[in-house]
């Protein structure tokens, strides 16, 4: 389990983000495709990120984009778990073939 982050913490790590907001005191962020194969392709690999550290994030599927949100249930604020997995999710979009 990891600390609750204050807000002095959360906003710099944000500044690492380039992709991640906070609403609703989450890491929020949305990630817009051409199509819904490509939205559930990118959604099921957040998942897979997701299981592999044991994290939990709101994960929601649009016809062209996937909306997620991040929160530490447990401290019910963020946490550097939420970062991290923050920052694996955007290295994947990073690395998505846009073309």
């Amino acid at each position: 389990m990891s600390d609750k982050l204050d807000d002095s913490e959360i906003n710099e790590r944000l500044e690492e983000l380039e992709i991640w907001g906070i609403e609703a005191e989450k890491l929020v962020c949305r990630v817009e495709f051409d199509d819904y194969k490509k939205s559930v392709f990118f959604a099921n690999s957040v998942f897979s990120l997701a299981e592999e550290e044991f994290h939990h994030p709101s994960v929601t599927v649009e016809y062209g984009a996937v909306e997620i949100d991040l929160w530490s249930h447990d401290v019910e604020g963020l946490t550097e778990r939420d970062f991290d997995l923050a920052e694996r999710i955007e290295d994947k979009v990073r690395n998505i073939d846009w073309d």
